[in-house]
C-alpha cells in the first residue's frame, strides 16, 4: 500500500488520532463511528508500518515513528486547507470559522468589545478566541496554525507579514477623593506619590517613564509591582497608589477613577499586527486581519 492508493480522509484521521490519542475522541471528532476509526486505523498502521499508537496504561501513547508525522502532516492538512480556500469566494455572513489572536490582556480589552461587536453583525456565526501573549511560543503557534493573528509590541520577527494596529501613550490615573485632592499632575508631585507599576515580564521595577523622569533630574517611588495594565485600576482605587496607564484603558475608568495626562512627556508603544505568510492571500484571513485592523484605527 502507498499513498497513492489511499485518500485525504485518511491523513485526517491520522491527524486526529494523534492528536486525541484516542480512537473514541478521534472518531467523535471526525463524526464517525469507532469502528470505522479503529479500521482507519488498521488501515494507517500498514500504511506506515508502524503501530503509531501502542497502549501504555489505560491510555495510548504515540511510538517514535508518530511523533516524527505529527508535525508535518498537521503542516500539509494546514496547506491543503489553505488551497481550498484561496480558491473559494469567502462570505462572512456565512463563514463558522474560529479566528484567533494572540495578544497581551491590555490589547485583548481594547480589541475584544468592539470585535464582538462588529462579527455579531457582519460574521454571525464565526467564534473568536482571545489567546495569552506569550513571546517564546508566538511565532511558533502562528507556524502551527494555532493562531491566526498577533499583537505585538517590540518584537522582530522577519519571517512575519505585519501591518500597524494601534499607537498607544499613558494617563496618569488615582482614586476619587484622593487627599492629594484633583489638582493636575507635576513632575514634583508626580514623583512623590507612590505608584504601582505594571511590569508584564513579572517583578520589575523599572518602567518606560523612568528614563525621562531622569532626563529631568527627578524619580519616582514604586511600591507595587502587577503583572497587567487590567489589575492596576483595582488595586489604585481602593488605595492611594497612583499608576501610568495606557490612556483607552484610563479612558474606559474615568467613571470610577481621576484620570489625567503624564506631567512629562508620555512614554508610548505601538501593537502591530503579526500573521504567518501562508495567510498571505487567504480570503478569510485577509478579511479578519482587514478588520481588526480597522477596529484598532478607531478605538
Amino acid at each position: 500500500m502507498d499513498i497513492n492508493q489511499s485518500d485525504i480522509g485518511l491523513l485526517i484521521a491520522l491527524d486526529a488520532v494523534l492528536d486525541t490519542q484516542s480512537v473514541t475522541q478521534a472518531a467523535q471528532r471526525l463524526g464517525i463511528s469507532q469502528p470505522a476509526m479503529s479500521a482507519q486505523l488498521g488501515r494507517l498502521r500498514k500504511l506506515f508500518n508502524d503501530p503509531l499508537l501502542t497502549p501504555s496504561g489505560r491510555k495510548l501513547i504515540p511510538t517514535v515513528r508518530a511523533l516524527e508525522i505529527k508535525d508535518p502532516l498537521r503542516q500539509l492538512l494546514a496547506d491543503l486547507d489553505l488551497l481550498v480556500r484561496e480558491t473559494a469566494q469567502f462570505d462572512p455572513h456565512q463563514t463558522d470559522r474560529t479566528f484567533r489572536v494572540i495578544a497581551t490582556d491590555y490589547s485583548h480589552a481594547i480589541l475584544s468589545a468592539p470585535l464582538m461587536e462588529v462579527l455579531a453583525q457582519e460574521a454571525p456565526q464565526a467564534r473568536v478566541a482571545l489567546l495569552a501573549f506569550d513571546p517564546a511560543s508566538l511565532w511558533l503557534r502562528l507556524e502551527r496554525d494555532e493562531a491566526d493573528l498577533a499583537m505585538v509590541t517590540g518584537m522582530n520577527v522577519p519571517e512575519a507579514r505585519q501591518r500597524s494596529g494601534l499607537k498607544e501613550s499613558y494617563q496618569v490615573i488615582q482614586r476619587k477623593n484622593h487627599p492629594r485632592g484633583q489638582k493636575d499632575f507635576t513632575v514634583t508631585s508626580f514623583s512623590a506619590a507612590e505608584l504601582v507599576l505594571v511590569s508584564p515580564e513579572g517583578g520589575g521595577f523599572v518602567g518606560a517613564a523612568d528614563a525621562i523622569l531622569a532626563d529631568l533630574g527627578q524619580s519616582r517611588k514604586i511600591a507595587c509591582s502587577v503583572p497587567s495594565f487590567l489589575l492596576a485600576p483595582k488595586l489604585v482605587a481602593n488605595s492611594d497608589l497612583i499608576a501610568l496607564i495606557p490612556a483607552r484603558l484610563a479612558a474606559q475608568h474615568r467613571d470610577d477613577l481621576d484620570v489625567y495626562d503624564t506631567p512629562f512627556p508620555s512614554p508610548s508603544f505601538t501593537a502591530d499586527l503579526l500573521w504567518h505568510p501562508r495567510r498571505q492571500k487567504d480570503p478569510a484571513h485577509i478579511w479578519f486581519r482587514s478588520l481588526v485592523a480597522k477596529i484598532l484605527a478607531t478605538v
